[in-house]
């Protein structure tokens, strides 16, 4: 069993497509597992919020966000 797990919930979004949405992490501990959440999950049309635990991603150097680049390029010290 893996030490950690992230806690994730699933949507369609209008085009049909599935969305997963990371809420939290769940930890197994003493033969239970404790699930801390960061964002309460929506329920859906039934009134019911789905929590699904996966096994985490690996993280990696490049995770595809663009740094910001500054458009105040001047000579002005601070």
């Amino acid at each position: 069993m893996t030490d950690r797990y992230d806690a994730v919930i699933s949507r369609k979004d209008k085009n049909g497509k599935w969305r997963n949405t990371k809420i939290g992490a769940a930890f197994p501990k003493d033969g239970r597992i404790n699930i801390v959440l960061d964002a309460l999950p929506m329920p859906n049309a039934e009134g019911q919020a789905w929590i699904t635990l996966f096994p985490p991603k690996e993280k990696t150097e490049d995770d595809g966000v663009t740094p910001r680049k500054d458009s105040m390029d001047d000579e002005i010290p601070f």
